[in-house]
């Protein structure tokens, strides 16, 4: 999976799943989570809670404060999918 595909799939979950009232078009690699895109810390768990769902990636790991922008989300999905290479 590329990261845009990655990108694209996050920005799903930000819009629909958690009810943020920002457009697919606003989420874009610089947004800032908090201040761009109004994920607060109940919606950090959440994301988290999301990602783990949509990707089968394990983020549990991940503090949720770390994910300051949109690329530190998608750096994190791409660091817990399991390897393409074979």
């Amino acid at each position: 999976m590329t990261t845009e595909e990655i990108r694209d799939r996050l920005a799903h979950i930000i819009v629909e799943k958690l009810n943020s009232g920002v457009a697919m078009a606003e989420v874009r690699w610089e947004s800032n989570l908090r201040d761009d895109l109004g994920v607060d810390s109940l919606a950090a768990a959440e994301l988290l809670f999301e990602i783990e769902q949509e990707f089968g990636a394990p983020v549990g790991t991940v503090d949720a404060r770390s994910l300051v922008t949109v690329r530190d989300a998608v750096d994190a999905i791409s660091r817990g999918l399991p390897s393409q290479a074979a």
